[in-house]
Parts: C-alpha cells; structure tokens; sequence
C-alpha cells in the first residue's frame, strides 16, 4: 500500500511540473504559472515600497544615498539572472522531455558556480563600497550614506544571487509556489526588521540605513534556506541531493554558459546603462536622483505582471520544445504577451491618473513630488511595448535564443536609450522627462523587434 501511495504522489509531482500534458485551456496553464510570480512580485515591491518610505523618512539624501550605492550591483545582478535564464532553459527542457536527471545535474551545476562568484561578489562590495559609491557621482552625506548601506548588504548580496538561480531551477520545473513562499517569508522578515533596526524598537538601536540593509540580508538568508531545503527534499517535483553540491559536472557547465553568457550580457548591458544613466541624472542634483529612484521602485508595480507571464513564457516553451511540440510552443508565447499586454496597460493608466497618491507613498518632499508626476505619466506611456519586450523575450530565452535577445538589448540600452539620453541631458541639456522619452522609444524599437524574431520562428530549432 505504501509503494502505490508513493507512485501516485509521484506521478501527482509530474504532472504538476510538466505542464506540457496539462488537459487545461492553455490560458489558464499561463496563469497558474504566472500567478505566483506576480504575487512574489507583489509582495517584493510592497516590501520595497515599505523599505524605502521608511528610508524616506531619514530625508533625501539617504533615499540618494541607498538608490547610489544599490544600482551598480545590477551589473552583479545581470550575470545571475543570465545564468538563471540558461538554468530554467536547461531545466525545461529536459523536464519536457521526462529526462528528470539531467534536468537535476543543470539545477545543482548552476548553483555551484553561482555560489563562487557570488561569494567574489559580495567581498568586492564590502571592499570597494567607497569607490562604487564615489564612482556613482554621490556627494556630501550622501556617500556616507552609500557606504554604509553597500557594507551592510555586501552578506544579502551573497544570499540574494544563489536565490536567483535556486528560483530559476524550480521555475524551469513548472514549480513557481515555492519561490513564492519562501518569498513570503522573505518580505514579512524584511519588514519587521526595518522596523525594529531602522528606528530602534524592541529594545534595538536605531541603525538607520544600517538597520535597513541588516534586515534585508538577514531576511535574503532565511529565504534562500526555505528554498534550498524544499529543493534537497524533493518536494517541489525536482530533486537534488545535497552531495550533488560538491560534484562538478564540466559539460553541463559548459552548456549553461552557452545559454548564460549572451543572457548574462543582456542583462549586464541593461544594468550599465541604468548605472551610466543614473550618473548622468546625478549630475542634475540630488532632487533629480530621488525621482529617479523613487519612480523606478514604483514602477515596479508594472514589472510583476510582465515578469510572471515572462515566466511562464519561458517555462511553457522550454518543457514544449522539450516535448517536441513547437507549435505550443509559440502559442504559449503569444498566450503570455496577450496577458502581459492586457494587465500592465492598467498599469499604465493607473501612473497617468494617480502619479502623485503614489509617489506620496515614499515621500513629502513638494519638489520631488512635483517632478516625479510627469515622469510617472511617462512611464505609463512606455508600459505597453514594455509587456511586449518582456514577455516575448522571456519566449526566447526559454527557448535558449539568448544571442538574437542579447543583440537586440544591446541596441536598445546603448545605442538608443543611453545615447538619447547623453544627447538630450549633456547636449541639449534638456530636463529629467527627456530620460524617460528616450526609455518609450527604446521600448517601442525593443518591442518590434522581438516580436518580429518570435514570429519567424527560428527560435524552434535551437539546440541547449
């Protein structure tokens, strides 16, 4: 009896992973995918916007002083999130394809390297936190404050980029629940610890950005643990044995580079425009700097839709193409878009109508408040190509089409967005909206050429 209750949960594990035998409307396949990442999303940017409005308090050089010192570790960011890309291709494709091994030996490859240059990483930014901060253009109080926050948050740092790819191994099994409650966890810890760090609660000093960037270290901790012991235990329908850690395996390292490299360059050319960009804003000022900031973090609001269809976009054509299915394939692509395109377009409206009831949520400051309107309304524009981008990109980089991705990043972020921006800011020197004009016509240009690459279908034959 006990052997036929194992095989039944067993074969309940493979259905709910391989979603290519699902009998449900592919739509809903989407959502059921999508959904969870959306409300990791969610709950992510709450415990941002909470993080930063306390940070607000403390005024706006420490609101300059944390968004500084934060941006260069997208460039950090950037290589994660390529090697998670090649991790949930690698991944998909081998459960689309019931070859649980390999799909395994990816998972644990990816977390191996991952963990030695997250560990690099993290001693980088405690060591250089003055001189990431300097080269960002900080000045005043503000480097102090930079310095401070980089050096708390150098341990999360380590944390926060093996998570990138223990989530991404789970997502490529179709499994998006558990990052959602270990991301659950994640934020409720977060916030309570700012709390009690930040202010001095409880009987704790008041540390400040110090407290606040011990709170999302210590919180990145307990994530990553939930994660990792769902992962050895087996019980999210993907399987590693914590030996598994110590075993490297060249030709699967090999392959996840193949897929990472150009996806971990794509990434790295958005986050070196953004870091170049934000120099360049800095040079405006420090009002100028907070807007950038605090419009970015609620923009976020828009990313959660755009990154849980990306998602399910991703593992929807990988475990298809897997399965030998590329006609589903492509139809999930398109499913996802169409979804993207519907929930961030009321995104939008919502940053056209209520701009300033959002920027309120950070911060009293008028003068912020005032120029931060406008660019919302902006950025409200910018969220219909912006779906497109996202989600179609997440379809072709599931589909290991990370090259064509990458050169049409590197056209928007260096060629576009960042030379418009030089233009428009050091030349004509014109004001902090002419940024964002140059963000809409990167995403427009992003936009159709994505989907002009999905829709030739090249895509379907890649071999990972």
């Amino acid at each position: 009896m006990a052997e036929q209750q194992s095989a039944v949960q067993k074969e309940l594990k493979k259905q709910r992973r391989n979603w290519v035998n699902s009998d449900l409307p592919l739509p809903k396949v989407v959502f059921l995918l999508a959904w969870p990442v959306m409300a990791q999303m969610t709950l992510q940017t709450l415990v941002q916007i909470i993080d930063m409005a306390m940070v607000g308090r403390l005024g706006k050089e420490a609101i300059a002083g944390v968004g500084l010192s934060f941006r260069p570790l997208f460039v950090g960011f950037s290589i994660f999130l390529g090697l998670g890309a090649a991790t949930t291709a690698l991944v998909s494709r081998s459960i689309g394809a019931n070859q649980e091994g390999e799909a395994q030996q990816a998972a644990a490859q990816s977390i191996i390297i991952g963990a030695v240059i997250s560990f690099a990483l993290a001693v980088i930014a405690f060591l250089g936190a003055r001189q990431i901060t300097l080269f960002m253009g900080a000045q005043g109080s503000v480097i102090d404050n930079g310095i401070t926050y980089l050096r708390g948050y150098s341990p999360g740092m380590f944390f926060s980029f093996i998570s990138i790819l223990v989530t991404a191994s789970l997502r490529g099994a179709g499994d998006t629940k558990t990052p959602f409650i270990a991301s659950m966890a994640d934020n409720i810890i977060n916030v309570i610890g700012n709390y009690v760090l930040i202010f001095g609660r409880l009987g704790f000093p008041a540390l400040g950005i110090l407290g606040a960037a011990i709170a999302t270290s210590f919180s990145r901790l307990i994530s990553l643990g939930i994660m990792t012991y769902i992962l050895i235990k087996g019980k999210a329908g993907l399987h590693i044995k914590f030996k598994d850690f110590f075993k490297l395996n060249i030709p699967v390292i090999k392959r996840l580079f193949k897929i990472g490299i150009p996806a971990a360059f794509e990434r790295l050319a958005q986050s070196i425009t953004l870091l170049l960009t934000t120099r360049i804003v800095a040079s405006m000022g420090t009002t100028a700097v907070a807007i950038m900031v605090l419009s970015g973090n609620i923009e976020q609001l828009s990313f959660m839709p755009a990154i849980g269809f990306a998602v399910a976009a991703s593992t929807l054509v990988g475990q298809n193409l897997g399965a030998k299915q590329p006609d589903k394939a492509e139809k999930s692509g398109w499913s996802a878009a169409k979804m993207a395109l519907l929930l961030m377009s009321v995104m939008g409206v919502l940053f056209i109508l209520v701009p300033e009831a959002l920027i309120r949520i950070y911060t009293n400051e008028a003068t912020v408040i005032e120029g931060g309107k406008m660019i919302m309304r902006i950025l409200g524009i910018a969220q219909i190509p912006q779906a497109l981008s996202f989600a179609i990109g997440g379809s072709l980089r599931g589909a290991g089409d990370t090259k064509k991705v990458l050169y049409i990043s590197v056209l928007g972020n260096f060629v576009i967005r960042l030379g418009l921006t030089w233009l428009f800011i050091m030349v004509f020197q014109l004001g902090l909206w002419s940024v964002y004009l140059a963000v809409i016509i990167d995403w427009s240009v992003r936009s159709l050429l994505l989907s002009n690459r999905f829709k030739r279908g090249e895509w379907k034959n890649i071999k990972v």
